[in-house]
């Protein structure tokens, strides 16, 4: 068993410094690029001027508006993947919701018939709809960080994952929300 843990640890260790040595090489493509662009531009300026670039200019302004661009379609293309696999926990998470409050029902009803104490009832049922949420949230990790893993994969730098922990934390209290009120029916 050691070993197995030795032999996972070792290729955690070789695929970060992998992805490590990638991002350092880009970085300096990227910069020895801009570097190549400001020497260009100096020696093409040939009508005696002191070798101040235009910052300004409209090509460089479409060549940004253009990285921009193409970000947002990789960032976008990022979304439409993971998109079904976030409506499918979604979807599961309500079945279950709606499941847990027919069992809480039926077992409220059976014991009212039967003159059996339901005071328990609301807190059994709770803490049984944390455990789902926290296996959910547990699954909305792992979307997000598999969406981060891929932007930074394709060299984006924007955090994606935020606004869908935003979305899940609202679906989250609608959820709270849903499974209090109907409890508290049964009480």
């Amino acid at each position: 068993m050691k070993k197995y843990w030795f032999v996972a640890a070792a290729s955690v260790v070789v695929i970060c410094s992998a992805l490590l040595l990638v991002i350092n090489k880009d970085k300096k493509e990227t910069v020895s690029g801009e570097k190549k662009a400001v020497e260009s531009t100096q020696n093409a300026d040939s009508s005696g001027n002191t070798g101040v670039i235009n910052v300004n200019s409209k090509a460089g302004d479409k060549g940004i508006s253009s990285e921009k661009e193409k970000q947002d379609e990789m960032i976008k293309d990022i979304r439409r993947m993971y998109q079904p696999e976030w409506e499918r926990i979604n979807q599961n998470a309500e079945k279950r919701l709606t499941a847990l409050i027919r069992e809480a029902e039926k077992e409220y009803k059976v014991k009212k018939e039967r003159n059996i104490d339901v005071s328990r009832l609301e807190g059994k049922y709770r803490a049984i709809y944390n455990d789902y949420e926290e296996s959910t949230k547990t699954l909305v990790d792992t979307i997000i960080s598999n969406m981060q893993k891929e932007a930074i994969e394709k060299g984006l730098k924007e955090n994606i994952g935020d606004e869908y922990f935003d979305m899940y934390e609202i679906q989250k209290e609608k959820r709270i929300e849903k499974v209090v009120t109907e409890l508290k029916k049964l009480s």
